[in-house]
């Protein structure tokens, strides 16, 4: 259940779930094993010689030694992989907003190949020839409408023109406000990515609902497509402290995850329900629950672990990434499943200005995976 379509074709290879404590006790296991000498050793020391002459002391082999930057290069590849990881859930975002923008142009090119129709048949050409014949009959034009067999039909038609000129306005007219709608949603969309991404890295106080609806928005084409039915649960909480755009690449990604579940299972009816609620240790929860394919005990237990993944085509960066920024800032990830059908919940636990002092900071917890 990974974020960003093209990251991982950027990122280079690092070692899987590098920043739990697992990893680190696996360096330490490695650096032992290369300075241990210990003939007898079998897990990493110099082996004797089964033809050596008995009596004889095996002869020396040189070991490498432990390299003395081992501690910095650690930490330098975890800063690596938080980049990574940090770039991928910023690609996620983007391609959320490719993808948004695209359903609307969808739209809109509809609409101007509807209006386009409209004007090509367009009956105001026969106003036209209906003037031409009172042109030519404008000397004796009382006589012509009440004596020539096209002068006589002439005022009728005239009249059902006319109202076929308004009704073909009017659906002309609509669909021009539809073009105008969705140009506007479109500058909606790129403002919007616009903001997040100038404001990244800013702790801002909002409330959590802005959040949510902004998540929605960039998701809504897909949703749409896909016959998503979204239910809103809102509840009246604190502002919360955050940055906007580390929260958004997280609602987005579970979001995402929620529509490939739904997807995948094929309920009769796919409903996302998003929830809001204050937690009374300071922070504010916002739950995405879907009716999906929901996620079985062993893998719930792996779900938040680096490169873990069920999808075909996923890396295992989203939900991992996800966890560290929600610490990061003072609040935390959870997911619950009551199995294979059963859909899921993932929460998002957000600090706010009461809870923050207590908890900002704590992005270096173990996040080897786990609930």
């Amino acid at each position: 259940m990974g974020i960003g379509a093209n990251a991982e074709d950027k990122a280079t290879p690092l070692p899987g779930a590098l920043f739990g404590s697992v990893v680190l006790e696996t360096n330490m296991r490695v650096l032992k094993h290369d300075l241990t000498d210990s003939p007898g050793n079998s897990r990493g020391g110099d082996t004797p010689d089964p033809a050596a002459t008995p009596g004889k002391a095996p002869q020396e082999t040189s070991s490498k030694p432990a390299p003395a930057d081992a501690p910095a290069e650690i930490a330098r590849l975890r800063e690596e992989l938080k980049l990574v990881s940090r770039q991928a859930g910023m690609a996620e975002v983007a391609t959320g907003t490719l993808h948004n923008v695209g359903n609307v142009l969808t739209s809109i090119n509809v609409s101007a190949s509807l209006v386009t129709t409209r004007l090509r048949q367009s009956r105001i050409s026969n106003l036209s020839k209906a003037l031409l014949l009172l042109r030519e009959h404008s000397s004796n034009l009382g006589a012509f409408l009440t004596d020539d067999p096209k002068g006589k039909v002439l005022p009728a038609y005239l009249e059902n023109l006319a109202d076929h000129l308004a009704t073909e306005q009017s659906e002309i007219l609509l669909e021009m406000d539809n073009l105008t709608r969705n140009l506007e949603h479109v500058k909606e969309i790129v403002a919007m990515q616009q903001n997040y991404a100038k404001l990244s890295g800013v702790l801002e106080t909002l409330p959590p609902a802005d959040l949510v609806q902004d998540a929605l928005r960039m998701n809504l084409g897909a949703f749409e497509r896909h016959g998503v039915t979204i239910v809103r649960q809102f509840e009246n909480v604190p502002a919360v402290t955050v940055d906007k755009h580390k929260v958004l690449q997280v609602l987005v990604n579970l979001m995402r995850n929620a529509k490939y579940a739904m997807d995948e299972f094929g309920p009769p009816e796919k409903r996302l329900t998003v929830a809001i609620a204050s937690r009374g240790t300071g922070k504010v929860a916002i739950s995405v629950t879907d009716n999906g394919v929901g996620i079985t005990p062993e893998n719930l237990s792996l779900i938040f672990s680096h490169g873990f993944t069920t999808k075909r085509d996923g890396h295992g960066f989203g939900l991992n990434s996800g966890l560290r920024a929600a610490r990061e800032l003072g609040g935390d990830l959870t997911a619950f499943s009551e199995g294979p059908g059963k859909g899921a919940t993932f929460c998002l636990e957000l600090p706010t200005i009461k809870g923050l002092s207590h908890t900002y900071g704590n992005g270096n917890k173990d996040l080897k995976g786990g609930v």
